[in-house]
Protein backbone atom coordinates (compact mmCIF):
# COMPACT_ATOMS: atom_id res chain seq x y z
CA UNK A 1 0.00 0.00 0.00
CA UNK A 2 1.38 3.49 -0.78
CA UNK A 3 0.22 7.09 0.45
CA UNK A 4 -2.20 8.50 -2.63
CA UNK A 5 -1.69 12.17 -1.16
CA UNK A 6 -0.97 13.99 -4.85
CA UNK A 7 -0.07 17.25 -5.26
CA UNK A 8 -1.04 17.49 -9.10
CA UNK A 9 -3.46 15.74 -10.70
CA UNK A 10 -4.69 12.30 -8.95
CA UNK A 11 -4.35 8.96 -10.31
CA UNK A 12 -7.63 8.19 -11.43
CA UNK A 13 -7.79 5.50 -13.82
CA UNK A 14 -5.11 7.05 -16.69
CA UNK A 15 -1.54 6.62 -17.29
CA UNK A 16 0.76 8.89 -15.54
CA UNK A 17 0.50 12.89 -15.59
CA UNK A 18 3.11 15.54 -15.30
CA UNK A 19 3.79 18.88 -17.09
CA UNK A 20 2.80 19.00 -19.52
CA UNK A 21 -0.04 16.38 -19.36
CA UNK A 22 0.19 12.91 -21.33
CA UNK A 23 -2.96 12.09 -23.22
CA UNK A 24 -5.30 10.18 -21.29
CA UNK A 25 -6.47 6.75 -21.87
CA UNK A 26 -10.01 5.96 -21.69
CA UNK A 27 -10.56 2.67 -19.86
CA UNK A 28 -11.31 0.72 -23.39
CA UNK A 29 -7.96 1.25 -24.33
CA UNK A 30 -6.33 0.71 -21.35
CA UNK A 31 -8.12 -2.70 -21.33
CA UNK A 32 -6.85 -3.04 -24.73
CA UNK A 33 -3.23 -2.46 -23.74
CA UNK A 34 -3.78 -5.37 -20.68
CA UNK A 35 -4.76 -8.26 -23.48
CA UNK A 36 -1.84 -10.90 -23.17
CA UNK A 37 0.34 -9.30 -20.59
CA UNK A 38 1.13 -10.39 -17.46
CA UNK A 39 0.66 -8.57 -14.04
CA UNK A 40 4.34 -7.75 -13.99
CA UNK A 41 4.04 -6.52 -16.65
CA UNK A 42 1.03 -4.38 -16.43
CA UNK A 43 2.63 -2.82 -13.51
CA UNK A 44 5.85 -1.59 -14.67
CA UNK A 45 3.27 0.35 -17.53
CA UNK A 46 0.96 1.69 -15.30
CA UNK A 47 -1.78 0.10 -16.15
CA UNK A 48 -4.08 -1.56 -13.47
CA UNK A 49 -2.52 -5.16 -11.96
CA UNK A 50 -3.06 -7.22 -9.07
CA UNK A 51 -0.42 -7.16 -6.59
CA UNK A 52 -1.84 -9.20 -4.04
CA UNK A 53 -3.35 -12.24 -5.74
CA UNK A 54 -0.44 -12.62 -8.27
CA UNK A 55 2.11 -15.73 -7.55
CA UNK A 56 4.79 -13.86 -9.46
CA UNK A 57 4.96 -10.86 -7.43
CA UNK A 58 4.07 -12.42 -3.95
CA UNK A 59 6.99 -14.67 -4.84
CA UNK A 60 8.95 -11.53 -5.43
CA UNK A 61 8.02 -9.84 -2.63
CA UNK A 62 8.57 -12.00 -0.06
CA UNK A 63 11.89 -13.24 -1.46
CA UNK A 64 12.89 -9.79 -1.05
CA UNK A 65 11.64 -9.22 2.26
CA UNK A 66 14.20 -12.08 3.84
CA UNK A 67 17.10 -10.71 2.31
CA UNK A 68 16.24 -7.03 3.54
CA UNK A 69 15.01 -8.99 7.13
CA UNK A 70 18.66 -10.32 7.35
CA UNK A 71 20.66 -7.13 6.12
CA UNK A 72 18.48 -5.05 8.68
CA UNK A 73 19.03 -7.57 11.74
CA UNK A 74 22.85 -7.98 10.81
CA UNK A 75 25.41 -7.16 13.69
CA UNK A 76 27.28 -4.22 13.67
CA UNK A 77 30.75 -4.28 12.75
CA UNK A 78 33.55 -3.20 15.31
CA UNK A 79 35.82 -2.05 12.97
CA UNK A 80 34.99 1.56 11.76
CA UNK A 81 36.43 0.77 8.06
CA UNK A 82 33.67 -2.01 7.90
CA UNK A 83 30.68 0.54 8.76
CA UNK A 84 28.46 -0.50 6.40
CA UNK A 85 29.47 -4.42 7.15
CA UNK A 86 31.46 -6.90 5.65
CA UNK A 87 31.07 -8.71 1.61
CA UNK A 88 28.59 -10.91 3.27
CA UNK A 89 26.28 -8.21 5.48
CA UNK A 90 26.21 -6.27 1.27
CA UNK A 91 25.53 -9.51 -0.88
CA UNK A 92 22.22 -9.10 0.86
CA UNK A 93 22.16 -5.54 -0.36
CA UNK A 94 23.00 -6.57 -3.88
CA UNK A 95 20.58 -9.34 -4.04
CA UNK A 96 17.99 -7.01 -3.09
CA UNK A 97 18.52 -4.75 -5.86
CA UNK A 98 19.52 -7.62 -8.36
CA UNK A 99 23.17 -6.20 -9.19
CA UNK A 100 26.55 -6.99 -8.33
CA UNK A 101 28.75 -6.93 -4.78
CA UNK A 102 31.32 -5.12 -7.03
CA UNK A 103 28.41 -2.56 -7.52
CA UNK A 104 27.36 -1.67 -3.85
CA UNK A 105 31.43 -0.95 -3.08
CA UNK A 106 32.22 1.04 -5.73
CA UNK A 107 29.12 3.61 -6.49
CA UNK A 108 28.83 2.98 -3.52
CA UNK A 109 25.52 2.14 -2.21
CA UNK A 110 25.51 2.83 1.41
CA UNK A 111 22.07 2.72 3.48
CA UNK A 112 21.53 2.66 6.89
CA UNK A 113 19.23 -0.09 8.37
CA UNK A 114 16.41 -0.53 8.56
CA UNK A 115 14.90 0.13 4.74
CA UNK A 116 12.53 -1.21 2.95
CA UNK A 117 11.48 -1.88 -1.01
CA UNK A 118 8.84 -3.98 -2.54
CA UNK A 119 10.78 -5.21 -5.30
CA UNK A 120 14.21 -3.89 -5.15
CA UNK A 121 14.76 -4.90 -9.01
CA UNK A 122 12.73 -1.63 -10.20
CA UNK A 123 15.39 0.72 -8.63
CA UNK A 124 18.47 1.81 -10.76
CA UNK A 125 21.24 3.53 -9.45
CA UNK A 126 23.53 5.93 -11.79
CA UNK A 127 26.35 6.23 -9.14
CA UNK A 128 26.57 6.61 -5.68
CA UNK A 129 23.65 6.62 -2.96
CA UNK A 130 22.98 7.26 1.00
CA UNK A 131 20.08 7.02 3.03
CA UNK A 132 19.75 7.50 6.46
CA UNK A 133 17.42 5.23 8.71
CA UNK A 134 14.13 3.91 7.39
CA UNK A 135 14.18 4.61 4.03
CA UNK A 136 11.03 3.08 1.69
CA UNK A 137 11.01 2.30 -1.92
CA UNK A 138 7.87 0.97 -3.65
CA UNK A 139 9.03 0.50 -6.85
CA UNK A 140 6.17 -0.98 -8.59
CA UNK A 141 7.38 0.99 -11.32
CA UNK A 142 10.90 2.04 -12.37
CA UNK A 143 12.73 4.30 -9.67
CA UNK A 144 16.04 5.49 -11.56
CA UNK A 145 18.35 7.71 -9.00
CA UNK A 146 21.63 9.79 -10.14
CA UNK A 147 24.53 9.79 -8.83
CA UNK A 148 25.64 11.49 -5.39
CA UNK A 149 22.11 11.69 -4.19
CA UNK A 150 21.54 11.67 -0.39
CA UNK A 151 18.55 10.59 2.04
CA UNK A 152 17.37 12.12 5.44
CA UNK A 153 15.77 9.52 7.51
CA UNK A 154 12.22 8.65 6.81
CA UNK A 155 12.03 9.29 3.28
CA UNK A 156 9.52 7.83 1.52
CA UNK A 157 9.62 7.14 -2.73
CA UNK A 158 6.13 5.52 -3.89
CA UNK A 159 6.20 4.53 -7.17
CA UNK A 160 3.22 2.61 -5.72
CA UNK A 161 -0.72 3.88 -5.96
CA UNK A 162 -3.95 3.92 -6.37
CA UNK A 163 -6.74 5.05 -8.60
CA UNK A 164 -9.34 7.41 -7.19
CA UNK A 165 -11.68 5.13 -9.09
CA UNK A 166 -13.58 3.57 -6.46
CA UNK A 167 -14.26 0.76 -8.64
CA UNK A 168 -10.86 -0.43 -9.31
CA UNK A 169 -9.61 -0.27 -5.82
CA UNK A 170 -12.65 -2.58 -4.73
CA UNK A 171 -11.59 -5.00 -7.38
CA UNK A 172 -8.28 -5.59 -5.74
CA UNK A 173 -6.27 -3.19 -8.63
CA UNK A 174 -3.11 -1.07 -8.01
CA UNK A 175 -1.27 1.31 -10.14
CA UNK A 176 2.12 2.18 -10.50
CA UNK A 177 4.21 5.02 -12.16
CA UNK A 178 8.17 5.97 -12.52
CA UNK A 179 9.97 8.44 -10.63
CA UNK A 180 12.81 9.95 -11.69
CA UNK A 181 15.50 11.85 -9.19
CA UNK A 182 18.49 13.69 -10.73
CA UNK A 183 21.86 13.78 -9.83
CA UNK A 184 23.30 15.89 -6.35
CA UNK A 185 19.70 15.85 -5.23
CA UNK A 186 19.55 16.17 -0.75
CA UNK A 187 16.06 14.88 -0.03
CA UNK A 188 15.26 15.84 3.66
CA UNK A 189 13.99 13.81 6.55
CA UNK A 190 10.41 12.86 5.98
CA UNK A 191 9.82 13.56 2.96
CA UNK A 192 7.45 12.00 0.60
CA UNK A 193 8.29 11.53 -3.32
CA UNK A 194 4.61 10.26 -4.70
CA UNK A 195 4.85 8.90 -8.72
CA UNK A 196 4.90 9.97 -11.05
CA UNK A 197 7.96 12.26 -10.56
CA UNK A 198 10.63 13.69 -11.86
CA UNK A 199 13.29 16.15 -10.09
CA UNK A 200 15.85 17.97 -11.68
CA UNK A 201 19.54 18.09 -10.60
CA UNK A 202 21.18 19.59 -8.11
CA UNK A 203 17.87 20.25 -6.12
CA UNK A 204 17.09 20.35 -2.16
CA UNK A 205 13.56 18.39 -1.53
CA UNK A 206 13.15 20.05 2.30
CA UNK A 207 12.12 17.59 4.58
CA UNK A 208 8.56 17.15 5.14
CA UNK A 209 7.60 17.95 2.05
CA UNK A 210 4.91 15.79 0.00
CA UNK A 211 6.34 15.95 -3.87
CA UNK A 212 4.41 15.02 -6.93
CA UNK A 213 5.25 15.66 -10.54
CA UNK A 214 8.09 17.49 -12.07
CA UNK A 215 10.65 20.13 -11.24
CA UNK A 216 13.66 21.69 -13.06
CA UNK A 217 17.61 21.32 -11.88
CA UNK A 218 18.55 23.41 -9.27
CA UNK A 219 15.71 24.49 -7.20
CA UNK A 220 14.37 24.33 -3.45
CA UNK A 221 11.22 22.23 -3.41
CA UNK A 222 9.23 22.43 0.07
CA UNK A 223 5.91 21.99 1.13
CA UNK A 224 2.82 20.03 1.45
CA UNK A 225 1.68 19.83 -1.59
CA UNK A 226 5.08 20.83 -2.63
CA UNK A 227 6.17 23.87 -4.66
CA UNK A 228 9.41 25.31 -5.84
CA UNK A 229 10.44 27.84 -3.16
CA UNK A 230 13.47 29.16 -4.71
CA UNK A 231 16.06 28.80 -7.93
CA UNK A 232 19.52 27.59 -7.08
CA UNK A 233 22.82 28.12 -9.00
CA UNK A 234 24.53 25.77 -10.58
CA UNK A 235 27.57 24.33 -8.97
CA UNK A 236 31.07 26.09 -9.67
CA UNK A 237 33.29 23.40 -8.83
CA UNK A 238 35.10 26.14 -7.02
CA UNK A 239 34.72 25.29 -3.27
CA UNK A 240 38.18 24.37 -1.18
CA UNK A 241 37.64 21.47 0.91
CA UNK A 242 40.91 21.50 1.88
CA UNK A 243 39.89 24.94 4.09
CA UNK A 244 38.00 22.32 5.97
CA UNK A 245 40.62 19.85 7.39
Amino acid sequence: MADTTSTSQPSNGDPPLSAPARKRLTREEELELCQGLTERERMVRGLPYLAMTDMDLLHGRLRIRKWMQEYNNYPWPSPPDEYFGPDERQELLAKVFGITLQQIKQAPIEIEPPFYVDYGTNITFEGSFYANMDLIILDGAPVKLGTRILCGPRVGIYAATHSTDVDERQGGYERAYPIEIGDDCWIGGGAIINSPSKIGKGCTVAAGAVVRGDFPDYCVIGGVPAKIIKMLDPPKGTFDLSKYR
